[in-house]
């Protein structure tokens, strides 16, 4: 099973400090506490040494704790929080000195230590959350966020807890071992992936995954296995990976030219004299798509390039 970018590291996420206010305010307060920075789906990081997360000391943090920071977990012992500041940066393209330096950690997580990666995607899933849960949902009324963060509740006594939605994306296999590949028109560049799509509800994971390949290409999966996951919450996904497997040919795909603008089965051969023409690009090293794609190649899209 792989060990996914957005899954590395090794953080104790503390429940009891979360859930006892005494707790909570020491850790706050402490000399070991450290806080980063959150600006919607981007992380600060530290200036000179941009392959790190930025950690503030509580004192360090204070002009950038407008709201009450979230409480992530312990590394190591060292309490973590991270603040909200995505109302407080400038809106310029020339930002003033002082001004943190931020950066996408979807395309940047790869660049981390393990334990940086899992405070950073923590940090982004949480204050999404936070940031779209305004008013409950069984009553209307405005919700607030219990002092962890972990938590919103309203003056019905309503409460609410982080959203995740599961998605299902896969590696799928033909007959010659080639993998199917598609583009949507909405990616950058000329990226191909595997495909993916929502898990629907009272459905399993494993059907979603022969439902989407089908309803995206006509492709239709006879055997599926399970990979691994990761947290992908932009917004607040969790990716559950699989390898499957066809009968289906290249004469059986079909697209609707919405969703998907192109679909094709590669063998490696064709996969890696394409990356290297320059002909497709594919999706970044932190996500479940090049994981998948990378474990059926039996070599990193870097090793292709150099060799």
């Amino acid at each position: 099973m792989k060990n996914f970018v957005l899954a590395r590291g090794n953080m104790d996420r503390d429940e009891v400090t979360r859930n006892d206010p005494e707790a909570l305010g020491l850790a706050r307060k402490s000399e070991q506490a450290r806080y980063i920075l959150v600006e919607g789906q981007s992380v600060a990081v530290n200036r000179s040494k941009q392959n790190e997360l930025l950690k503030l000391t509580a004192q360090e943090a204070r002009e950038w704790n407008s709201r009450e920071a979230v409480y992530l977990g312990r590394i190591e012992n060292v309490p973590y929080f991270a603040c909200d500041i995505s109302d407080m940066l400038p809106d310029t393209d020339v930002k003033p000195a002082g001004t943190p330096v931020m950066r996408p950690v979807k395309l940047w997580a790869h660049e981390w230590s393990g334990n940086d990666s899992i405070l950073a995607v923590t940090a982004v899933a949480i204050h999404n959350w936070i940031r779209s849960s305004r008013y409950c949902s069984n009553c209307g009324e405005p919700l607030a966020i219990h002092p962890s963060g972990w938590q919103a509740y309203c003056e019905n006594n309503h409460l609410h807890f982080p959203r995740t939605d599961p998605a299902v994306i896969m590696a799928v296999r033909d007959n010659e071992d080639r993998l199917l590949l598609a583009r949507n028109p909405q990616w950058y560049g000329n990226m191909y992936s595997v495909l993916a799509g929502f898990v629907e509800a009272g459905e399993t994971a494993e059907s979603a995954v022969v439902r989407e390949s089908f309803e995206e290409t006509r492709v239709n999966v006879n055997k599926v296995e399970y990979f691994g996951s990761q947290p992908w919450p932009f917004p607040r996904s969790l990716m559950l990976a699989f390898n499957a497997w066809t009968s289906s040919t290249d004469d059986d795909i079909m697209i609707d030219g919405n969703e998907m603008s192109d679909a094709q089965f590669f063998s490696r051969d064709e996969l890696k004299k394409a990356l290297r023409h320059g002909k497709l690009t594919l999706p970044s090293p932190s996500s479940v798509a090049r994981a998948l794609i990378e474990d059926w190649l039996g070599q990193t899209v870097e090793e292709v390039m150099e060799g």
